[in-house]
């Protein structure tokens, strides 16, 4: 698990930097095209994490697979995290960094869990509902879960709108379990 505390600093410059030089697309595309080199080839990651192996061999082989595909900027970015022994946090700068291009277009990503899988038709609604309520643009990340029952349970952020069939169940249960012993039943 990747900590996010770690993550979050380097990502924030790299957002900062290629903002104030007008990269940011150009800076996005360069980390989602490094993250997917290293994810694919395991030999490449087992060299950026032995820990025998020089930061200065690092990157110069990083060097030569990247220099003709990213700028110069980038390059120099990844360099810096080489040095402060943090290459296998690339990842996770990846994400982050695309988070904070999305905050900064006022895109929001939502979770929707359902029981059943969403229709095209559905998302598109939830997307337009609640774009227009928060006043954003609303990617929505479509999960299924089964033990929902109905309904669905909304995350943005840290928080919650659960709308389930198995939430209400269980509301329904907690009413009647703090009613009990305080029910007369006349016959």
């Amino acid at each position: 698990m990747i900590d996010q505390r770690a993550v979050k600093p380097y990502a924030k410059a790299l957002f900062e930097l290629a903002k104030d030089n007008r990269l940011v697309d150009r800076i996005g595309a360069d980390l989602d095209f490094v993250t997917s080199v290293i994810r694919e080839s395991q030999e490449l990651q087992r060299f950026l994490s032995h820990p025998q192996v020089s930061n200065q061999a690092k990157k110069e082989t990083l060097a030569r697979l990247l220099e003709n595909s990213v700028h110069p900027l980038f390059l120099q970015f990844v360099y810096l995290v080489v040095d402060k022994g943090r290459e296998y946090l690339l990842a996770g700068i990846c994400d982050e960094f695309n988070k904070l291009v999305e905050a900064d277009r006022g895109i929001v990503e939502v979770r929707v869990d359902s029981a059943v899988p969403l229709t095209p038709e559905q998302e598109a609604r939830f997307a337009e509902r609640l774009g227009q309520t928060m006043g954003k643009e609303v990617r929505i990340l479509a999960h299924v879960n089964p033990s929902l029952i109905g309904g669905a349970r909304i995350m943005i952020g840290d928080r919650v709108l659960d709308g389930s069939v198995l939430r209400r169940m269980e509301i329904l249960a907690e009413r009647l379990r703090g009613n009990q012993g305080g029910v007369v039943l006349e016959h």
